[in-house]
């Protein structure tokens, strides 16, 4: 696993804080950078088809509904599939905008959301949903279990996580 240098990361945040004021309220992105196996695919066995069990994803489409969060696409499945497609089949809420993905740096995962981040610094918050593991962005994930995906507690965590100065 390639770790960034937590400079660089430091870096980044106080960056994405300052440019904060160039935008006004409207341009800034509240974004959850999202996952889909152990999250809202709980079927290790699908790996092309719409997702099937329901209670993650309506608490996706309440928590970005209510929140004003859009989506940036940091699962594998954006490698090879329409994720915007397969996200809208499966019932994301269309009115819940999907930003994109964060581009493919063959790295970690944590590499590409920061990657993303130094990118795009119209940024108010964001958190991370996904099962792996995160070192430097740990403190913005909500680490969901293969099984349950985003539930209802996950949920409740990703409330008390936004709530939280970033």
């Amino acid at each position: 696993m390639i770790h960034f240098n937590k400079s660089k990361l430091n870096k980044v945040l106080k960056n994405i804080k300052r440019d904060r004021n160039k935008y006004f309220s409207g341009e800034l992105n509240n974004i959850v950078f999202l996952d889909f196996d152990g999250v809202l695919n709980l079927d290790i066995n699908n790996y092309t088809e719409k997702f099937k069990n329901k209670e993650p994803i309506e608490n996706l489409n309440k928590f970005c509904i209510d929140n004003e969060f859009k989506i940036v696409v940091i699962s594998s499945w954006r490698k090879s599939l329409n994720y915007r497609e397969l996200l809208y089949e499966s019932g994301l809420n269309k009115n819940i905008e999907i930003l994109g993905a964060t581009e493919i740096l063959e790295k970690d995962r944590e590499s590409e959301i920061i990657d993303y981040l130094e990118k795009h610094t119209n940024i108010n918050k964001f958190i991370i949903l996904d099962d792996g593991d995160f070192n430097e962005l740990s403190k913005y994930q909500i680490k969901t279990i293969f099984e349950k995906g985003f539930n209802n507690e996950k949920y409740q965590e990703a409330i008390s996580l936004i709530k939280r100065k970033q």
